[in-house]
């Protein structure tokens, strides 16, 4: 059984409510990447805020730890809908800025693709990738590598400075991990 929106949003406060309600799909089309890099963090805070919460009041509940408040904890349950609001909030922020991420990319492509010019399909070339041209004719766009160059050993350091995603996705592993001993230390 579903529940009835205004049930649902007596869960939360009026600024969760509308970021909640944001992410509807007639809202959704109207917010902007930044806008919705901005809200998936808010989303992801708020969702990661009450399931600690919801782990807590658990361990209350089994008298595993002390309780923080003058009455103990009972149950979870509200706080883990809340939790499951903000999951699903999160996802849909999440699948609307991959789709405009893809579009941009596509746009991208297309602006910098000469217009008139078409890739020559496999088909038309006997099923073989066309060799890559450059500018002088007759060489291809790979230089030879010497066997002494290729064997030597290149630093993960080399890929990190090359690729600006990779210094993102370090700092956000090592975000998870801090948050998980966090997590791990109260038990």
């Amino acid at each position: 059984m579903r529940t009835l929106p205004s049930k649902r949003m007596s869960l939360l406060t009026e600024r969760e409510a509308q970021l909640v309600l944001s992410s509807a799909p007639r809202n959704l089309a109207e917010l902007s990447p930044r806008e919705l890099r901005g809200r998936i963090l808010r989303a992801r805070r708020l969702m990661e805020k009450y399931q600690d919460q919801a782990q807590r009041q658990r361990r209350e509940a089994l008298r595993k730890e002390e309780p923080s408040r003058s009455r103990r904890a009972e149950g979870n349950r509200n706080t883990l809908r809340k939790a499951e609001y903000f999951a699903l909030t999160l996802e849909r922020f999440e699948k609307r800025l991959a789709l405009l991420e893809r579009k941009a990319q596509v746009r991208t492509r297309a602006a910098s693709r000469p217009s008139g010019t078409r890739k020559t399909t496999r088909a038309a070339t006997g099923g073989r990738k066309p060799a890559r041209r450059t500018r002088a004719a007759g060489r291809t766009a790979k230089a030879p590598v010497s066997q002494k160059a290729s064997r030597k050993k290149r630093g993960g350091a080399l890929k990190q400075e090359r690729f600006a995603s990779l210094k993102r996705q370090s700092h956000a592993s090592a975000r998870g991990r801090r948050t998980q001993a966090r997590r791990d230390s109260r038990r």
